[in-house]
């Protein structure tokens, strides 16, 4: 822009009066800049460019929209029912096997860990309580043992025997065949062949004769065999 300069002198002032008694010290010597109006050919260059701007608001299209609550059926909707138990942290096994061992089932050393004799100890109690054998060492049946409820709480295709509880049928079918008591195909099925050779191994082993899979009966053919019995799905 055209600027002019214009000198004035500026008297100091005291108490807003002017002092009789300023020395020329006092005076000093101040430019003022007065801005002249601006030629008429910048005005319209100015004009034009700003015409030719437009403005935009700079609004997140996520902004834009309203948000939409959430419902439960949303939340639920990528959730599938589970088709096998899920199995519970070691901290519940040990509190399973614990309560068990009160009861007078043998789950072995409350260590966390389900394998063979504790699966076979919860199918022992199942059996007596009218359950469905599953051998499933959850915190449905821990809440059982505790009396906090009557039955486990689980899906309905959780409540035949457990894929890990097959397993185990097949290896004291398969054990007891290997010791000249024949329970015909390992199945994994506890069926009246099974509970039979059961009764004759348990008679032999002059232990009380129930016919049911259990923690104490794995324990006799361990005991039998030499060796402790072996899961794929677990080493101990």
């Amino acid at each position: 822009m055209l600027f002019s300069a214009i000198s004035v002198n500026a008297l100091f002032m005291q108490d807003g009066r002017i002092s009789q008694h300023a020395d020329k010290k006092y005076h000093s010597k101040v430019t003022v800049q007065v801005e002249k109006p601006a030629p008429k050919d910048v005005e319209h260059v100015a004009s034009v460019s700003l015409k030719n701007v437009s403005l935009k608001k700079n609004t997140p299209s996520s902004l834009k929209e309203k948000r939409k609550p959430r419902t439960i059926a949303d939340m639920l909707k990528n959730l599938v029912e589970p088709t096998e138990p899920q199995h519970e942290s070691s901290n519940v096994v040990a509190l399973i096997q614990d309560g068990l061992l009160k009861l007078g089932y043998h789950p072995g050393t409350p260590d966390g860990i389900a394998g063979p004799t504790t699966r076979a100890a919860i199918m022992a109690y199942e059996f007596d309580r009218g359950l469905t054998q599953t051998g499933i060492a959850d915190a449905e049946i821990l809440e059982v043992i505790r009396g906090s409820k009557r039955s486990p709480d689980r899906p309905t295709k959780a409540k035949v025997l457990a894929k890990n509880s097959q397993e185990l049928v097949s290896a004291l079918q398969k054990a007891l065949t290997k010791l000249g008591y024949n329970t015909g195909s390992a199945d994994g099925v506890i069926g009246p062949l099974t509970r039979k050779r059961i009764r004759s191994f348990e008679r032999d082993q002059r232990m009380d004769v129930t016919g049911r899979i259990s923690g104490k009966l794995i324990n006799a053919i361990n005991k039998a065999r030499g060796r402790p019995l072996l899961l794929a799905s677990i080493t101990q």
